[in-house]
């Protein structure tokens, strides 16, 4: 069987004021493209389908035009839920949709579901396994766990393995090797803290592919067949550098055969930009690239500048962070203790931020208007 591997859809998200709707169905019409090229029998979904538990209407739409479009086609959908999804919005009539192969798998159930998929030299089973926090877990198998990893072992004690084909596992984890976290993203929300969240990759080893979602950008872990396939829409500035893609991937009851990357191109892409912004502004700079990009843009400049971001908009629209470094401002940034914080006034705790961000004292004027503002504040508050 071939598969679609992909993950962290994140439909309605907005980043920094920027909705990536349209970025989001660009991603999903190549998906669709490729699967139906491919010939896929079905596409994986490894959770967080979603932004947010609660979707807008405008999301729902977006991913029902997607499912449908690939059932119409005849590819099959499995799909889990992600920890931004709602279990129970995601598994919504799974027992009945299933019929028209589309598998979507919401919440944890006790005996984990799967699919098969038969051709002549024998059977692959898909096992999904939605995400689900420790005392979830603890309470529908009525055991005693700690963490994440704990849940999983536990998890995997109630799948039925395939002992004469092989098998496949779709889950959305924080997967690490021997203790070694994956490559990060800004993007991506911890489960937990304290490495609570980590699941380490020998407890997959039953498996001959493990399709994972969770972090944004796609890669391998532990040199086994355990894959991140990343986000398909870049959601933060460092995965600037990210070249994101789907992976395809094809199986026998032997065993996994071949695995490749499908690119993905994004209408706009995710980019810094520095320099000074007289430099970044001329029309020689700004057209050597797609002056509709979402930008960063980090000026050098060392005189002050009169609306920055609104110049720089003038020939980049999409501006979504600007930040100014000044060269003859870098100095060593205070760290306080909390005690110490504590003995500070709320005066001289405004009094360090502002010297912290503009690189110099308070003036007399602005010290007095500090001042009466942490007063009238006071006020209010008693």
């Amino acid at each position: 069987m071939k598969f679609i591997h992909t993950s962290d859809l994140h439909i309605g998200k907005v980043v920094n004021g920027f909705s990536m709707l349209q970025e989001q169905i660009h991603a999903l019409n190549q998906i669709t493209e490729i699967a139906c090229r491919e010939q896929a029998d079905a596409v994986f979904l490894c959770g967080d389908l979603y932004d947010r538990s609660i979707p807008p209407a405008f999301a729902v739409s977006v991913l029902d035009e997607f499912l449908t479009t690939l059932v119409n086609a005849g590819i099959k959908v499995l799909s889990i839920a992600g920890n931004h999804d709602c279990a129970e919005r995601i598994g919504f009539a799974g027992r009945i949709l299933e019929h028209k192969g589309l598998y979507m798998e919401g919440s944890l159930k006790e005996r984990v579901r799967y699919v098969d998929f038969k051709d002549g030299s024998g059977n692959v089973r898909v096992h999904m396994v939605p995400y689900a926090k420790p005392v979830f877990v603890k309470a529908l198998y009525r055991t005693e766990l700690e963490n994440h990893e704990d849940a999983m072992n536990e998890i995997l004690k109630h799948v039925e393995y395939d002992e004469q084909g092989a098998n496949i596992l779709l889950a959305h984890q924080f997967v690490v090797s021997q203790g070694k976290e994956p490559e990060l993203s800004d993007s991506e929300s911890r489960v937990s803290v304290g490495g609570t969240d980590q699941v380490e990759v020998t407890d997959f080893d039953a498996f001959d592919y493990v399709a994972l979602g969770h972090i944004h950008g796609g890669q391998q872990i532990g040199g086994k067949p355990v894959y991140y396939s990343g986000s398909p829409v870049k959601y933060s500035f460092s995965e600037a550098h990210h070249e994101k893609h789907v992976l395809v991937g094809e199986m026998t009851s032997k065993g996994l055969i071949s695995l490749k990357k499908e690119a993905l191109t994004p209408i706009h892409d995710m980019r810094k930009i520095k320099g000074k912004l007289s430099a970044l502004i001329a029309p020689d700079v700004a057209e050597q690239e797609d002056c509709f990009d979402y930008i960063l843009a980090v000026l050098t400049n060392e005189e002050e500048l009169i609306d920055p971001i609104g110049t720089l908009r003038s020939v980049y629209p999409n501006v979504m962070q600007l930040q100014i470094e000044k060269r003859n401002q870098e100095r060593e940034t205070e760290t306080f203790h909390a005690v110490e914080v504590n003995k500070k006034s709320p005066f001289e705790l405004f009094s360090d931020f502002f010297r912290d961000v503009m690189g110099k004292e308070l003036s007399e004027e602005q010290a007095e208007m500090a001042a009466e503002a942490i007063e009238q504040a006071k006020e209010a508050v008693n």
